[in-house]
């Protein structure tokens, strides 16, 4: 009897000792960007080496950058399947799929990413996205910087944009554009300096901060502060890959991802839409704002963007409603 204990206790330590040289689970990080955008020097870098170094050696996190693993367009899919680990990217290719959180997309209904991303997180963990979240493990969501059109040529009004061809890289952006009389032309990020360098566009919508990640500010001059409202991002996880994990990994995910990630690019969001005008500024672009008058135009003319949203998307007003309550609540608090 007394063997049999021994042995027994021997072989647990020798499970233990074998658990602890085990080689760590790699997972590998699709990220959808440059490795100088602050999304991930703010974000990913960081992030990734604190959920290591908390993972008790059962985790290694491997970025890799642009489309190596996969684009904007097929990044989501690849996490569901397994192709990829984790991801990090935007929802304009996943409209139709993510109806619910593009409803900080919609214009004139946010005035800052920082308020958009912690909404946005807000209403996740509130349960208000439930049915759109199902095949993945969100490990966070966020807002980007708003929305500039940065142009060769001067754009101040509608006036100004009719028969325009902008380059977009989201559906509602275009239909912003288009609502305006400007011609929207759908592109892909990485498609958009050539198009900008060749005139086959005269511009570009983006964020404030991926005009520079896309170096779109090289051959542009004027920048137009527009209110397209802000693109929701994620960094998703392949839910089964998730659950597999050792019990110190999932935890060292769970105290780095959520409220805390949440918060860390909320802010840097928002620091890097605004560093980025001083630079503009410094490479002799003109940036402007519309007058109030020309803003009260372009938002009933772009009315028919927030109606289509609430007709496509299953209970859309209780969504949109629960978003403006957000979003109240963090202007009140800030006052």
């Amino acid at each position: 009897m007394r063997k049999s204990l021994l042995a027994t206790a021997l072989a647990a330590v020798a499970l233990g000792a074998q658990a602890a040289h085990a080689d760590p689970t790699l997972l590998k990080f699709g990220f959808t960007a440059p490795p100088t955008s602050w999304v991930n020097t703010q974000g990913a870098d960081p992030w990734s080496r604190e959920v290591m170094a908390d993972a008790d050696g059962t985790l290694d996190i491997k970025i890799f950058y642009g489309t190596a693993l996969g684009n904007v367009a097929n990044i989501y899919d690849r996490t569901v399947n397994g192709v990829v680990e984790i991801s990090f990217g935007t929802f304009g290719d996943l409209t139709g799929q993510f109806q619910k959180v593009n409803v900080t997309s919609l214009p004139f209904e946010t005035k800052t990413c920082t308020e958009g991303a912690l909404a946005l997180w807000s209403l996740y963990k509130k349960g208000v996205l439930d049915s759109e979240m199902g095949a993945v493990k969100p490990l966070v969501l966020f807002t980007f910087p708003g929305y500039v059109m940065s142009s060769k040529k001067l754009i101040r009004n509608s006036a100004d944009l009719a028969g325009v061809k902008i380059a977009t890289t989201n559906r509602v952006l275009a239909q912003g554009i288009q609502l305006l009389g400007g011609v929207p032309v759908t592109l892909m990020p990485t498609e958009l300096y050539q198009s900008v360098q060749r005139d086959l566009v005269n511009g570009v919508t983006l964020s404030w901060a991926a005009v520079s990640i896309f170096k779109v500010d090289e051959i542009t001059k004027y920048d137009l502060d527009t209110p397209f409202g802000v693109g929701p991002s994620y960094y998703f996880m392949n839910k089964d890959v998730y659950a597999r994990l050792p019990e110190a990994g999932r935890r060292a995910l769970d105290k780095h991802s959520g409220d805390a990630l949440n918060a860390r690019l909320a802010k840097a969001c928002q620091e890097a839409g605004m560093a980025n005008r001083p630079n503009l500024l410094a490479r002799g672009h003109t940036i402007s704002e519309l007058e109030p008058a020309e803003a009260e135009r372009w938002k009933q003319r772009v009315t028919p963007i927030t109606e289509e949203w609430l007709r496509a998307t299953k209970d859309g007003d209780k969504v949109l409603a629960a978003y403006r309550r957000e979003i109240a609540a963090l202007r009140a608090a800030a006052r």
